[in-house]
């Protein structure tokens, strides 16, 4: 079962469930396997334990998922439908700050400056939101940890990585930049290590390294004068 997210699709590996009380029982055994995680990370993971998390029988868990690697792809897959949303927000808020302006006004050095304090005010926005959510950040770190061991899992983080980079990429190539792709494995990564960072304690939220490290990555990633048509702003 696939989920299209516009740009790659999110694989599940259960089994798929049809009527919809079904679909709640699955969607609750992944959400207590999130639980899990947080208290006990990837190891803790076994079917009677999410069975007893999830007030399910252990029969349900064993049903939907045959083997615990297909349990762990799953929530993971489900972790990253449910954190795809606020990426939209953060592209949909860029967007608009970008189509506010004409490409002629795009190529003048004061509406570039005026894109970038908006730019970086949105990814601060992002980056604090995020690391602020402290449980969802755990969960991703773990699953990312077990992706180095876990060949499913290492598929599944390569389509949430390249889902949110699609996402990225489409900002960049609008403000014509010559290379979109290596823009969003910049802008990606940044974000990643600063939430990290945050979550760790080494940078507080309100610290002001914050604030410069997310300026000087926009500013570094916009060209001083966008070569970009009306056509490709608006269409």
């Amino acid at each position: 079962m696939t989920v299209d997210n516009g740009k790659s699709d999110l694989v599940y590996h259960g089994r798929r469930a049809q009527r919809a009380d079904s679909r709640l029982r699955r969607k609750a055994i992944l959400e207590a396997t999130l639980r899990l995680i947080v208290k006990e990370g990837i190891r803790g993971i076994r079917h009677r334990a999410v069975a007893r998390e999830a007030s399910v029988p252990l029969a349900a868990t064993t049903y939907y998922f045959k083997d615990l690697n297909d349990l762990i792809s799953d929530s993971f897959t489900y972790f990253v439908e449910q954190g795809l949303e606020s990426t939209r927000q953060l592209q949909e808020e860029s967007f608009s700050a970008a189509r506010n302006l004409s490409a002629q006004e795009r190529a003048s050095n004061s509406s570039r400056k005026l894109l970038v304090q908006q730019l970086t005010r949105f990814v601060l926005t992002h980056v604090r939101s995020q690391a602020e959510d402290k449980d969802r950040r755990l969960i991703e770190l773990a699953f990312r940890n077990e992706a180095l061991r876990n060949e499913q899992l290492t598929r599944a983080v390569r389509m949430s990585n390249h889902a949110r980079e699609s996402l990225m990429q489409e900002f960049f190539h609008l403000l014509g930049l010559t290379d979109p792709e290596a823009a969003a494995q910049i802008a990606h990564g940044t974000i990643l290590k600063l939430e990290y960072e945050i979550l760790s304690g080494t940078i507080a939220l309100d610290s002001p390294l914050l604030e410069r490290t997310v300026t000087m990555m926009v500013h570094g990633l916009i060209p001083a004068a966008t070569p970009v048509t009306e056509a490709a702003a608006y269409g």
